[in-house]
């Protein structure tokens, strides 16, 4: 037969107290351990909530003091910034294309101030170039022509103005013979059989003063054909064949047309004077 001893254990007031079973069974010490556990659990939750809480410090980017707006994203050490957010801060324009974003900023701000940013600004990474020749097609280099154009108007006042002659610039040769039809609009010009022999590269008109100007034009060899206002038929010569008789060719009944050959280099100006002589409508 089995027996069982029933001991009582008699805490030493100078010993830290020990729960024993009989202690762990009592409903107060039972009460006493959930409140102990529930104020554990409040106080890491508090530590959490406020450490979630706790405002981070921003990173801002400034480029010759003027502050970029958007956000400053920091990954393995280094910063980015979107470069949206540049074009729109430092009014530049952008533009998309394959591989490649390209940035223009017409004109960086100027100034001395300090970035506020409680770190460093990295350099923006730049994607590797890529060719994108309908956005970054370099101009072509260009000269242009410019001249006076009169015509005689009498032996007591000499030469006037040919204002209104009109102006088409021909690349390459360019030739409309005197007993053709001459057929021209602001874009291209030839005879009645081929009114678009030849394209214009550019028109104009003469002002007031004869004055004209042709501006950013490729450099090559190019034709100035010129039909005055103010003269018509082709003067006589010998050495012109279309010339020979009273000089009523169709060409230039409706005004003396003129050819001169022009070279164009660049970033130069030709010289292109004409006077179409007398007028010999009679």
């Amino acid at each position: 037969m089995t027996r069982w001893l029933k001991f009582k254990i008699v805490q030493n007031p100078g010993c830290p107290q020990v729960a024993t079973s009989e202690m762990r069974g009592d409903p107060r010490m039972r009460f006493s351990y959930f409140a102990f556990a529930l104020a554990l659990l409040s106080l890491s939750a508090g530590a959490q909530d406020k450490k979630e809480t706790t405002p981070q410090p921003s990173t801002s980017v400034a480029i010759n003091g003027q502050i970029i707006k958007g956000k400053v994203l920091e990954i393995d050490g280094k910063h980015y910034v979107a470069v949206e957010d540049l074009a729109q801060s430092l009014h530049g324009t952008i533009a998309y294309g394959d591989a490649q974003i390209l940035l223009t900023l017409s004109k960086l701000p100027s100034g001395t101030g300090q970035s506020s940013s409680s770190q460093p600004a990295s350099p923006i990474p730049q994607a590797p170039p890529s060719p994108m020749s309908s956005i970054t097609a370099q101009p072509l280099e260009t000269g242009s022509i410019k001249g006076t154009l009169t015509y005689f108007f009498d032996f007591h006042t000499g030469n006037k103005p040919d204002s209104g002659t009109k102006v088409w610039l021909v690349k390459g040769h360019a030739e409309i013979p005197a007993n053709q039809n001459f057929i021209a609009t602001s874009t291209a010009l030839g005879t009645s059989a081929n009114p678009q022999q030849y394209s214009a590269n550019q028109h104009s008109t003469a002002d007031e003063n004869g004055n004209f100007e042709l501006l950013d034009i490729p450099a090559g060899s190019y034709t100035l054909i010129l039909q005055s206002a103010h003269t018509k038929w082709t003067l006589n010569d010998k050495r012109d064949f279309f010339g020979r008789g009273n000089g009523h060719n169709p060409r230039d009944s409706g005004g003396r047309v003129e050819f001169l050959a022009v070279i164009v280099k660049p970033g130069e100006t030709a010289e292109a004077s004409k006077d179409f002589g007398p007028n010999i409508d009679k």
